[in-house]
């Protein structure tokens, strides 16, 4: 494994002297994802900043506005204006140009990472990323369940969106090509404090007792398709929770053979 390590961490230290061998600029797409992700994993500040403006930009009707609020969530941020200087001159000068480049490009970023509001709008996006040799892993998106009817609608949701790709994708090999036994095509994601609404840390076998049947229709499903199940390790306070669940299912006799998953 020491040498698998080295050699995945080597690959990925080239990638990553690519990148900064080929800076984008800013007012590009590619330059625009590329400087917002790498200052909010170096910012904690910046990151909770750059997510308020992004939830406010789309109530924001006017270019002035849009500048304005610009300045304001940003001001007196160090690491943000070296960023973003070329902008924000410009914003005083052109801010009808400068706003309809954030929302280009706050557009496309989001895009990144949700595929589509629907079944239909997701297979849009994926078949996209197939013809780019691109695989993927699917989940949904929303905030913390507060009541079991949530978790139930959850759960039917994560169900049909596994049936929606399991049909879609029926005949499409790994990205590669090569071994789909080992890169099953349908890989589904399922973020598991949602299928339950009162998940407590301290209290793991509850928790399993209640998520258990929830989730075993899901994992048969997916036996039959062929699809791979993710269980997400949501925060470290879950942590425990989420492995002993995985370890009782994948103890049952049902589910002991089962190699698509992982957490």
């Amino acid at each position: 494994m020491s040498a698998l390590r080295s050699a995945v961490e080597r690959r990925g230290q080239q990638i990553f002297d690519l990148v900064d061998q080929h800076p984008e600029s800013i007012f590009s797409k590619a330059g625009f994802y590329q400087k917002m992700m790498a200052f909010s994993m170096k910012d904690e500040a910046f990151k909770v900043q750059m997510f308020r403006f992004v939830d406010v930009l789309a109530s924001l009707r006017r270019s002035g506005d849009i500048v304005v609020h610009l300045r304001e969530y940003f001001h007196g941020m160090d690491s943000f204006i070296p960023m973003m200087q070329t902008g924000l001159r410009a914003a005083g000068i052109f801010p009808w140009l400068t706003a309809y480049i954030l929302r280009r490009n706050v557009a496309g970023m989001a895009r990144q990472f949700i595929a589509g509001r629907d079944g239909s709008d997701v297979m849009k996006t994926l078949r996209k990323k197939r013809k780019e040799n691109i695989g993927f892993t699917v989940d949904l998106l929303g905030e913390a369940v507060v009541s079991e009817s949530e978790a139930d609608e959850y759960a039917a949701r994560a169900m049909e969106l596994l049936e929606t790709l399991s049909r879609e994708t029926r005949g499409w090999t790994d990205p590669l090509g090569k071994n789909t036994e080992l890169f099953p095509v349908v890989n589904l994601s399922l973020k598991i404090s949602a299928f339950y609404s009162q998940m407590d840390p301290a209290a793991p076998e509850e928790a399993i007792a209640h998520l258990a049947p929830k989730l075993r229709p899901i994992l048969r499903r997916a036996r039959e398709a062929g699809a791979f199940v993710n269980f997400d390790m949501e925060s470290y306070a879950q942590k425990n929770s989420t492995l002993e669940l995985f370890k009782s299912l994948f103890s049952e006799p049902e589910f002991a053979d089962c190699r698509r998953s992982g957490s």
